[in-house]
């Protein structure tokens, strides 16, 4: 992995390299972020840089054995930590037990998330930590000296997933390491790991990365036409590894713009009896608990895009076809006298199934409280005197 394999990021890469040619760099740093923003090939980016044998300005050469290696990511000094699942009936409970499926995964797509890593290794419905068997793993591995390089690098990837034995056991490690370490640790919800481990690093904080990059990367990677590239890029916020799972799901968005209208059309009528069996066909065990907050992902644009249009706003271009001639029907009904209340509507039922709430009442909940917004009247212009 080279910087210019890494999407975005520029100041943060300068800011990288310019820390080691000074001779400035912390032996641990926290890269903090959104998986989508790219902390984990932003790291091995950099630890092929520090790696390379015949280095260039900005970037690594590509081409000498240090880099060859690391590539593939089959360096002898390159070391990885990540959850796994590591229940009393699972028979793996180390990452060294995984490392051909991290492999396969990361080579394939360096923006995946904990999900897809749950899928690779079969384990969808189990709780993935690092633990502290791992941790102990770990300090052996480092207390060996460097085969190749003049540095050992150590990697833990989703490091908030390190359960509190796992933390407390690598403190010293983080805090003192053995001669010739590098420490990366790489986090979305680093307020999740313990005190004492991010006081000992030194934190990188990763931005979100722009549209039109987003855009370029999905064109190249997927072979997607401009239109829908963009597209993905627009609702993506700033984050590749939502742009790549809406490619992956434009199905389900379809089956969400169908959702949302049957939703719409139930509520301004005050349906109850078509309310229920809405409620009833989106609680079903069959959509879960994530594939309904990314519904509810999905009523927060339409509601943004709506507004948007009611006002004349610069059309945030999430929509298209049939969904945009909807949404231009529904915009009328998103004004002043509304709009905050949709919109905390829906993050408070995303919130209430993120936390494990019943799903059906919540969402009648909902659907009633939002038929009642429908009904609200636009705020008339009166001119003063």
């Amino acid at each position: 992995m080279q910087f210019t394999d890494v999407v975005g990021q520029e100041e943060t890469k300068k800011k990288l390299i310019e820390a080691y040619t000074l001779n400035r760099l912390s032996h641990a740093q926290l890269f903090s972020g959104d998986i989508g923003f790219g902390g984990l090939p932003l790291a091995l980016a950099f630890i092929q840089f520090i790696a390379c044998l015949d280095k260039k300005e900005a970037d690594s050469c590509g081409k000498c054995s240090s880099c060859l290696k690391m590539s593939k990511l089959a360096h002898p000094d390159l070391h990885f930590s990540f959850p796994v699942n590591s229940a009393n009936d699972s028979k793996k409970k180390l990452s060294d037990d995984f490392l051909t499926e991290w492999r396969e995964l990361l080579l394939e797509n360096p923006y995946f998330e904990l999900k897809d890593w749950q899928n690779k290794i079969e384990v969808i419905k189990k709780q993935c930590i690092i633990n502290v068997a791992e941790s102990q793993n770990i300090i052996s591995k480092l207390n060996l000296k460097s085969f190749e390089s003049e540095y050992k690098f150590l990697l833990i990837w989703k490091a908030e997933k390190l359960n509190l034995d796992a933390a407390n056991k690598l403190l010293k490690l983080i805090e003192e390491p053995t001669d010739k370490t590098l420490i990366f640790l790489i986090a979305e919800n680093t307020e999740d790991l313990i005190k004492t481990i991010r006081s000992r690093t030194q934190i990188v904080h990763l931005s979100r990365i722009e549209r039109d990059l987003i855009t370029l990367y999905l064109q190249s990677k997927f072979q997607l036409d401009p239109d829908l590239a963009f597209q993905l890029a627009s609702r993506a916020d700033g984050n590749i590894t939502k742009a790549i799972e809406g490619f992956k799901d434009r199905e389900e968005q379809l089956i969400f713009s169908d959702w949302f209208k049957d939703w719409m059309r139930n509520c301004y009528q005050a349906n109850v009896e078509k309310m229920v069996r809405w409620v009833d066909e989106l609680s079903s065990a069959s959509h879960g608990r994530l594939k309904q907050m990314r519904f509810l992902d999905y009523c927060l644009n339409v509601v943004r895009e709506g507004m948007l249009i009611q006002y004349g706003g610069q059309s945030l271009q999430q929509f298209q076809g049939e969904e945009l001639l909807f949404i231009k029907k529904f915009a009328p009904f998103v004004h002043e006298n509304n709009l905050i209340q949709m919109m905390e509507l829906i993050n408070e039922a995303h919130t209430h199934i993120s936390r494990n709430a019943y799903a059906k009442v919540v969402f009648m909940d909902m659907s009633m409280r939002f038929a009642n917004l429908l009904h609200f009247k636009k705020r008339k212009f009166v001119p003063q005197d």
